[in-house]
């Protein structure tokens, strides 16, 4: 069954009159736009990942129901502009098709952009992302919450995989070598934090532009699909994979009026930074055609941020991004 036949399925549960239903997007999820008979839109999500490296439990029921209940959450705490879940006829938040889960959302109207493009849109990212974590500072999830964690075991098996790649000659098996140095650095920093109210909880998980909504400047969320557990920072990290080392201080003084900095920021910040990024190959291995890409990245990283990791050098601030 297609991904349109199931979204057609999983409608019929939702007390909606559909008018259209459009495909918009397709990564950890293949995403509809519906429109119904008032001109209300929403986000219609049907979670098959076209990743076949992507861990299974994004896509279960209780993994989903409980982004759904953080979502809720945030909508009657916050003054965040967010999409908001949507409960089917039975009253869940989680609709099946057969064995797939589909969620609803209602939808956020905004401009999405593939990068920055100002510095009041890093401000107001900046200032949104201390908004989310000055909420998961204070929120209690139920005991049913059940969200990834960013930990050890994740970097690991994203290693163990890229260094497979190496063994089998599609990765550079001396870059893998670096990725892997850097990746045990990173790890042990990591397993040496805090765990308290002001540092870690509930965080979105993947702060991009990609997944951000602007309208006159001001940053608004969405795709909380990648949240978890983790540090706080954490989200502070993904994001600096899309801002320049230059305009990063600028970054972290917007967001440290708005929300407390460990002592340790940068430390915790460049660790999280090479773990992430290791993350993300690690799903870009199942992606289609990611030989074509994914060699090059490796390459860039290794001689850039990973290397100078590696080597105990410094790189949130200075040298040449990745992507350059």
């Amino acid at each position: 069954m297609d991904n349109t036949i199931i979204a057609q399925h999983a409608l019929a549960q939702y007390d909606i009159n559909v008018v259209s239903v459009s495909p918009i997007a397709q990564s950890g999820a293949a995403v509809f736009k519906i429109e119904d008979h008032r001109g209300f839109l929403y986000s219609l999500r049907v979670h098959k990942s076209n990743s076949s490296t992507l861990e299974k439990m994004w896509t279960s029921p209780d993994m989903l129901d409980s982004e759904m209940l953080w979502l809720d959450a945030l909508n009657r705490d916050t003054s965040l502009t967010l999409p908001k879940p949507k409960r089917n006829m039975q009253g869940s938040f989680i609709t099946q098709v057969n064995d797939i889960n589909c969620t609803m959302l209602s939808w956020v109207e905004g401009e999405q952009k593939q990068y920055f493009t100002s510095e009041q849109e890093l401000r107001s990212t900046a200032e949104m992302t201390a908004a989310l974590h000055h909420h998961a500072s204070k929120w209690q999830p139920p005991s049913s919450f059940t969200r990834p964690t960013v930990n050890r075991a994740r970097i690991q098996n994203a290693l163990e995989l890229l260094k497979q790649q190496g063994l089998d000659g599609l990765l550079d098996a001396h870059d893998v070598q670096i990725l892997e140095t850097a990746g045990e650095k990173a790890m042990d920093l990591l397993d040496t934090l805090p765990i308290n109210k002001l540092t870690w909880g509930v965080l979105h998980g993947d702060i991009v532009p990609p997944n951000i909504v602007f309208v006159d400047g001001v940053a608004n969320p969405i795709d909380f699909g990648a949240c978890g557990f983790g540090p706080f920072l954490t989200d502070v990290a993904i994001t600096f994979t899309f801002i320049h080392p230059n305009a990063r201080q600028q970054y972290i003084d917007s967001y440290g009026k708005h929300f407390p900095l460990p002592n340790d920021y940068v430390a915790q910040i460049e660790a999280l930074f090479i773990s992430l990024v290791l993350i993300g190959m690690r799903n870009a291995l199942g992606m289609p055609e990611s030989n074509n890409w994914l060699p090059t990245h490796v390459e860039k990283c290794a001689s850039r941020e990973f290397g100078r990791y590696a080597n105990g050098e410094g790189f949130l601030f200075t040298g040449t991004p990745c992507w350059e």
